[in-house]
């Protein structure tokens, strides 16, 4: 993308700021006005002092809040799109060109009524299913954008992005699919609906804070295959009753459950490992969380 923001020289131009690579040819679009209109496409190029730049960019907070727009499209050009570029409350559908490669929770998490999204057959990076966003080939989930009590997450997903069903007040249960591998920080973070989580054997990595603040959350099984518990992954989920850690070797806990300040116990939980570890879990401070540190056949 050439030059990062703060190198790029920026222009005025009517009711738009262009941030520009004079040796690219390329603009973002830093700031834009529309107007009152329900459908708009996004600009490929501006002509500044008789030259052609390439628009490939909309930076944060571009277009701030127009009423009336109901419709987008979003050019071929355009490879990146900023997180909070278009706070736009009455938006209703977006088309997504060949070029745009990346999209995350943050980039329409204030269009709250936007329901559809189109992606070009011949994008070579994103498709489109279901009301995910995944990479072409099906092995990373970008984004979420419509809530749903039930989600099924398509077999073929080897990672979750962040944020990807953070603050999502209906959901109730997932599906995760057995290709599953790794998790971004805050995929289901407060998810108040949430009650039971059980991820697939291969399933391997959270980064941090994946299940934060789910209050009502109650059962996690976790697989064998896990190697690392990441931080605060289960913090704040004040009303689990049961965890389930199938690895073979001891797991590290950087205050993945109780509180922010891990100083409140879980008082009714219970967290079952294999029985050569019980042990060793029991005599581990950061573990001390669980009243109750028992062997799986005990379950």
């Amino acid at each position: 993308m050439g030059l990062d923001v703060y190198s790029r020289r920026k222009y005025k131009q009517g009711k738009f700021v262009y941030l520009l690579d004079d040796e690219e040819k390329t603009a973002w679009i830093g700031k834009g006005h529309i107007g009152r209109c329900r459908r708009y496409r996004l600009p490929d190029h501006v002509i500044i002092d008789g030259e052609r730049y390439t628009i490939e960019s909309v930076e944060e907070g571009a277009y701030n809040r127009p009423r009336t727009l109901r419709h987008l499209v979003i050019p071929d050009t355009f490879n990146y799109v900023d997180e909070w570029a278009f706070l736009c409350n009455n938006l209703r559908s977006v088309y997504i060109g060949k070029g745009l490669d990346y999209l995350n929770y943050w980039t329409f998490c204030h269009c709250q009524k936007l329901r559809n999204i189109h992606i070009d057959k011949d994008n070579p990076h994103l498709k489109y299913e279901n009301g995910m966003v995944l990479t072409k080939d099906g092995k990373k989930l970008w984004a979420s954008f419509f809530k749903r009590p039930h989600i099924v997450i398509p077999e073929g997903v080897e990672e979750i992005n962040h944020c990807v069903f953070m603050n999502d007040y209906t959901l109730e249960s997932v599906t995760f699919p057995k290709t599953l591998r790794k998790m971004g920080d805050n995929s289901f973070g407060n998810c108040p609906k949430l009650r039971e989580v059980v991820l697939p054997e291969g399933f391997e990595k959270f980064w941090i804070q994946s299940f934060l603040e789910n209050k009502n959350l109650k059962y996690v099984d976790l697989p064998s295959t896990l190697t690392n518990l990441g931080e605060m992954t289960f913090t704040d989920c004040l009303n689990l009753e049961t965890v389930v850690l199938r690895s073979p070797k001891k797991l590290e806990n950087k205050d993945c459950f109780g509180t922010w300040d891990n100083d409140i116990p879980l008082q009714n939980a219970t967290l079952y490992v294999p029985a050569n570890l019980v042990e060793q879990y029991q005599q581990d401070p950061k573990w001390s969380v669980f009243p109750h540190i028992v062997p799986i056949n005990n379950k």
